[in-house]
């Protein structure tokens, strides 16, 4: 990787983690308003990004809950699996931002 690429993915990961708290408090609004669609864009907007930047454990807990609001998931599971997504979006934080 050349270091003009190095710099464009650490100011990526960078505007991920400015953008993540927001972002994890969004969908957290828009399952419990059970917002179905704008959700869903907003979870595969997470889990994508999230991909790219390496937080792969944030990007499977954010795909079960996109799994289950596409399949109905009852509101005990919703609110199970976007808890689950607001701890280890914490833990990912505190992870890449050490990197920075």
């Amino acid at each position: 990787m050349t270091s003009q690429e190095q710099d464009m993915m650490a100011c990526f990961r960078q505007d991920y983690l400015d953008l993540l708290e927001g972002r994890i408090t969004k969908i957290t609004g828009l399952v419990a308003g059970q917002q179905d669609e704008p959700a869903r864009v907003a979870l595969l907007s997470l889990e994508s990004s999230s991909a790219m930047v390496g937080a792969d454990d944030l990007k499977d807990v954010v795909k079960r809950l996109r799994s289950a609001l596409e399949q109905g998931g009852s509101d005990a599971e919703l609110d199970q699996l976007t808890q689950e997504m607001t701890d280890v979006a914490q833990g990912v934080q505190q992870r890449l931002g050490r990197q920075g």
